[in-house]
C-alpha cells in the first residue's frame, strides 16, 4: 500500500507577468519504509516537491495524499496537525536555536504536547542516544561541530516519531567524512523501517537510498 500518492501535481510561480512552472505534472507513489533520494540540479523543482509533500506549499493543481489523507483539502489548522503527526523535517540549515541546549532544541516539537515533562525528557534523551548525542545534551549549538548540529536536527525531527522524514540537502554544508556519518545514520533509520525522502545533488548519497527519483525542469526525468 502506498503511504504517499502524488497525482499530477504542478506548482506555478508568477513574477513580472511571467508564469514559471517549478513542478510540472508529477505523479508517483512512495510506499511505507522506502528511502527515496530525489536528485537534480538547482532549479529542477526537487525542493519544491519536498515542501509540497510536507504540507508547506500548496500545489497549483493536482493532489497529494498521505496515508489516504488529501492534505491540501485540509484547512490550515488541520494541515498543521498533519505535519505534527506525520512529518519530521531536516534541512541543510540546521535551524537550531542558539540559546537553547541540545536537549531543549530537541524538545521543541513537544511544545504543545500533552506528555508530562518527564516523558518528554525521556523520549528526547532516547533519540539523542540513537543519534549519538546524548553525552552532549547540555551543550549549546555553537559548542558543536557541523555534523553534531545536524545530528541534533535529525533528533528533533524524530522525537515525535513521525512516519515520514523529509530531508533537504542534509549533508550540503558538511565535509565528506561527516557526510558519510550522517548518511549512515539515515541508512540505519531506514533499516528500522523509517520512510525517508531526501533531496540531494550529491551522487555519493544515492548508494544509501532504496530508490532514486531524478528531476529535470520540474519533471521526473528518471525513476530507478
Amino acid at each position: 500500500m502506498a503511504l504517499i500518492e502524488i497525482e499530477n501535481i504542478e506548482k506555478h510561480y508568477g513574477k513580472n507577468g511571467t508564469n514559471v512552472k517549478a513542478v510540472s505534472g508529477i505523479s508517483t507513489e512512495i510506499t511505507f519504509g522506502e528511502f527515496i533520494a530525489v536528485l537534480g540540479h538547482s532549479g529542477s523543482g526537487k525542493s519544491t516537491l519536498l515542501t509540497m509533500i510536507g504540507g508547506l506549499n500548496h500545489p497549483t493543481r493536482g493532489n497529494i495524499r498521505v496515508d489516504d489523507l488529501d492534505i491540501y483539502a485540509l484547512n490550515p489548522e488541520q494541515r498543521a496537525d498533519f505535519r505534527k503527526e506525520y512529518i519530521g523535517f531536516v534541512f541543510q540549515a540546521f535551524y537550531l536555536i542558539p540559546y537553547l541546549t541540545v536537549l531543549e532544541n530537541v524538545l521543541i516539537p513537544f511544545a504543545i504536547s500533552d506528555l508530562s515533562a518527564a516523558k518528554r525528557n525521556s523520549r528526547a534523551m532516547q533519540i539523542l542516544e540513537k543519534v549519538g548525542m546524548a553525552d552532549k545534551a547540555d551543550r549549546l549549538p555553537d559548542e558543536l561541530s557541523g555534523g553534531e548540529q545536524e545530528r541534533v536536527a535529525i533528533a528533533r525531527a524524530l522525537v515525535n516519531e513521525p512516519p515520514i522524514i523529509l530531508a533537504d540537502e542534509p549533508t550540503g554544508n558538511l565535509d565528506s567524512v561527516t557526510s558519510a556519518g550522517i548518511m549512515q545514520l539515515f541508512a540505519d533509520l531506514h533499516r528500522e523501517g523509517q520512510t525517508i525522502i531526501m533531496v540531494t545533488h550529491n551522487q555519493e548519497n544515492l548508494k544509501y537510498a532504496s530508490r532514486t527519483i531524478s528531476m529535470k525542469d520540474g519533471r521526473i526525468d528518471q525513476l530507478n
